[in-house]
């Protein structure tokens, strides 16, 4: 089941490649973060400009995870759209999170968060800058825009 692009203003995470291309596919169901959000709902998936190289390499050449190469990759915009169900510190579980979910919770700080996400959905790049946190895109504007073919016409 693929979510319903929002109107108006939306939440949105900034992430670096591969790992905002690994959520929006839905092969990447957490993230850790050092920080916690009480906010659950929909969540734009946007790629930042960097790159982690060694955990993109490490992807490429040890998982069947079919990821673009690097020269296909979408960087600097909107990638996906997901659901944020849950944020919490790895011991503090709910135990109606399945077996597979857990073991991404394996093994990190216990200081750190997990934001798990869900119906994960990607989407062709809509460009806009990212921020830091949690913060909103106004999916008026971007779904208005023209396509970034257009764009780079004029």
């Amino acid at each position: 089941m693929s979510l319903t692009l929002p109107q108006g203003l939306t939440k949105a995470l900034s992430f670096k490649q591969p790992i905002a291309w690994l959520i929006a596919n839905g092969y990447l169901p957490v993230d850790d973060r050092s920080w916690g959000t009480q906010y659950r709902g929909t969540v734009l998936i946007h790629a930042s400009k960097g790159l982690y190289k060694e955990y993109y390499d490490y992807i490429k050449s040890h998982t069947d995870i079919p990821i673009p190469d690097r020269d296909k990759m979408e960087y600097g915009g909107v990638v996906g759209i997901a659901e944020l169900v849950l944020c919490c510190r790895p011991g503090d579980l709910p135990a109606g999170i399945s077996r597979e979910q857990r073991a991404h919770f394996g093994g990190v700080n216990q200081k750190c968060y997990g934001f798990l996400f869900e119906q994960a959905t990607p989407m062709e790049l809509m460009p806009c800058p990212g921020k830091l946190g949690l913060f909103e895109l106004d999916m008026t504007a971007l779904l208005a825009a023209p396509p970034l073919a257009q764009a780079t016409l004029f």
